[in-house]
């Protein structure tokens, strides 16, 4: 069976800037995998680029998602394919309530009725959220603004979710937290694929992993094996 997502020989340029050089990967249907790598390596403009907030313009190679090829599509006809996208920065609608930024994640649906209870679904696996639901998003912490991003990409129902660094800038408690319920998500079925500087709770997270240095893919294995991997230690795990 094909891989929900695959990207291939995939290159990225800003003008004259070579940013991501001919990278492959690939996510199965119902896996998590993560992609690591230092700052600059090219992860946030691979998932950008996958869920449509590049410049067609500045790509090279194929991304297929769900059987169908995505490069150079419009962001808003990706979303409505399956694919939600959870940005760096978590990015809420300050100005809107909490429920009102949930409803945003939703205005493609029509399912009045699923919605709701999608909502109240929502409101259990975030209480923090439930109880937050009538205040202004740019008045919650940044682990409740976490919860909130995710939670606005789950009730459009993708079939897969893009996270870039869900841990930025968190407290070890909430990130603990988060990744706990990103497990949770992924084992009732909707599939991740994430980046995230954290490497130790990526690789103790997901799957299988890709390793991306300056643009260029150089390792791929299962989280297991990349744990082990001397190079991975010494590099991402502070050599332990």
């Amino acid at each position: 069976m094909a891989p929900l997502l695959e990207i291939k020989d995939f290159h990225y340029y800003y003008g004259n800037i070579h940013s991501v050089k001919g990278i492959s990967l690939y996510v199965n249907e119902g896996e998590m995998v993560t992609l690591i790598g230092a700052n600059g390596a090219g992860k946030t403009t691979t998932l950008q680029t996958i869920s449509g907030l590049t410049k067609p313009q500045g790509i090279r190679g194929e991304i297929w998602f769900n059987g169908k090829q995505i490069q150079g599509k419009k962001g808003n006809k990706i979303t409505a394919m399956g694919l939600s996208h959870v940005l760096e920065g978590r990015h809420v609608f300050s100005k809107l309530s909490v429920e009102e930024n949930l409803m945003m994640g939703a205005y493609l649906r029509k399912d009045t009725a699923a919605v709701k209870t999608d909502l109240l679904g929502i409101f259990k696996r975030f209480p923090r959220l439930e109880e937050r639901r009538t205040q202004l998003a740019g008045t919650l912490s940044g682990g409740e603004q976490q919860m909130l991003a995710i939670g606005r990409a789950l009730i459009a129902r993708p079939k897969m979710i893009l996270l870039d660094e869900p841990s930025l800038g968190l407290a070890p408690i909430i990130v603990k937290e988060i990744f706990e319920a990103i497990k949770e998500i992924n084992k009732e079925g909707t599939t991740i694929l994430f980046v995230e500087q954290n490497s130790k709770i990526a690789l103790s997270t997901a799957d299988r992993g890709y390793v991306m240095q300056t643009g260029e893919m150089i390792l791929t294995d299962t989280c297991k094996n990349l744990m082990a991997n001397e190079e991975v230690k010494k590099a991402y795990l502070g050599g332990e």
